[in-house]
């Protein structure tokens, strides 16, 4: 069974995923946390929903590419986008 999970917010990004793979040991799959997050200390000055969008779109494209390098079934159930729109 594979589930992803997308969280973003204007200063971070957060995928989780399932991973079943031949490359992972055991025999359920390995849950996997993704997150990437601004560490400035500085406010950004750009538009916060364009900065939610921009964090979700790297966090799914680094677990996607996870997903891919792990042969994780269903590539992790992530698909080749991520989904933008509020859940």
């Amino acid at each position: 069974m594979t589930m992803s999970l997308r969280r973003a917010a204007p200063d971070a990004g957060v995928v989780r995923f399932a991973c079943r793979s031949e490359k992972l040991p055991g025999s359920t799959p390995a849950h996997i946390r993704l997150g990437v997050e601004r560490w400035s200390p500085k406010d950004p000055e750009s538009d916060p929903e364009k900065l939610r969008d921009a964090y979700a779109t790297v966090a799914h494209s680094f677990a996607l590419a996870m997903a891919k390098e792990l042969r994780c079934e269903n590539d992790g159930g992530l698909g080749p986008r991520p989904v933008l729109d509020p859940a």
